[in-house]
């Protein structure tokens, strides 16, 4: 019996092609699929973030083997709306980039668009939020945005967050975060600072598709994507799009990426075992070939482990936690940190994040009395 994990993962290798997959290929897996199964696949798909993806493979099904005409068109909705989505997205990115170059401030993106030009069809990437980086100008970045008439909604030592027309941007500060409570994550991340710092005041930034608009050079970009996935892996925050980004940024950048390295920045970072485990993962699940940090036997065993931690994933959380969940998940956290960080005890890891935690309710709380008030 073919299991729905097969056809999840059948569909998401189809669309995004990175080894140059066949309409013929696997698509035996689709032979007894029901209606029901369809359903299911479609509540997975929207939850890990790769409904339109999902799609995309449906191009490669033949008549007999696609989904009911019902939910299909559900999933053309969603795609109409989800390269609409994509086109608005690109008319604030060209806002923020013409507010920039009128002022002689280079506009750089990280993440984001950047990666779903990458992709096959790159509306099919689902979009959140922009992250903008100015190195040496994000204060003159929040001010400009300000003198639009856009109220910043929130600072942390990161980033500022805003607004625009309905979509969240995040002017970055910093790359990461390094001033979390958990102070060996910290330290990890003021290094990966530090080299990325490094390497940025080495050369230039390429051009994104359009007029005025930057972004990193891929070698820079890799060592910050790897970055950027540890946390997301670490807060149990990581869904299947993010590793669909892995895969589709890693192949295609493949002949600009300095493997060996980036190898060694990894080592450095003490990084190792973690990306093996997410290379064996994309190579068994997507379809990526890996050049760098080549995975084992041995990390094959650990696909189990990130299939466990990433495929629960929701996308909204219920604000109103249980103590009991609240434990788990910090405990299931500082499973994490073991695995790839080494030991971590009670006193290093789990008591601040508790007060960080129920600091951060408190803080939640007061923000929205202060809303109600005004």
């Amino acid at each position: 019996m073919t299991s729905m994990t097969d056809i999840f993962f059948t569909l998401l290798r189809l669309s995004l092609n990175v080894n140059k997959n066949s309409e013929d290929c696997c698509l035996s897996v689709f032979a007894n699929t029901q209606s029901k199964d369809w359903e299911r696949l479609f509540d997975l798909s929207s939850r890990q973030g790769v409904l339109l993806l999902s799609y995309g493979g449906l191009q490669y099904l033949p008549a007999k083997l696609q989904p009911p005409r019902q939910l299909k068109l559900r999933w053309c909705v969603n795609v109409l709306k989800g390269s609409e989505r994509y086109e608005y997205y690109k008319s604030i990115i060209t806002k923020l980039s013409n507010l920039f170059s009128d002022k002689d401030v280079e506009f750089l993106l990280i993440k984001g668009v950047t990666i779903s030009e990458l992709y096959p069809v790159p509306y099919l990437r689902e979009s959140g939020d922009i992250d903008i980086y100015l190195p040496e100008e994000s204060e003159q970045a929040n001010d400009l945005i300000v003198s639009l008439g856009v109220r910043m909604e929130n600072e942390i030592p990161k980033h500022t967050t805003f607004v625009i027309d309905g979509i969240p941007i995040e002017n970055h500060h910093t790359f990461f975060d390094t001033t979390l409570h958990f102070q060996r994550e910290g330290r990890l991340y003021q290094k990966m600072e530090n080299i990325l710092r490094g390497m940025l005041s080495e050369g230039a930034y390429p051009s994104v598709n359009w007029n005025n608009v930057f972004q990193l050079p891929p070698q820079v970009a890799a060592l910050y994507f790897i970055g950027h996935t540890f946390r997301h892996f670490c807060c149990l925050d990581m869904n299947i799009r993010q590793l669909c980004d892995w895969t589709i940024f890693f192949s295609k950048h493949k002949n600009d990426i300095d493997s060996k390295l980036l190898s060694s920045q990894i080592a450095e970072l003490g990084l190792e075992k973690f990306v093996c485990h997410i290379n064996s993962f994309c190579a068994d699940y997507l379809g990526f070939n890996p050049y760098f940090m080549i995975p084992s036997e041995e990390d094959a065993h650990a696909e189990r482990f990130i299939m466990k931690t990433v495929m629960p994933y929701r996308a909204t959380l219920k604000m109103h936690i249980p103590v009991v969940n609240v434990l788990r998940y910090l405990f299931r956290r500082n499973n994490i940190y073991r695995r790839y960080l080494g030991k971590v005890g009670i006193s290093e890891f789990l008591l601040p994040e508790i007060r960080s935690y129920f600091a951060y309710l408190l803080k939640r709380r007061w923000r929205q009395v202060s809303k109600v008030q005004n």
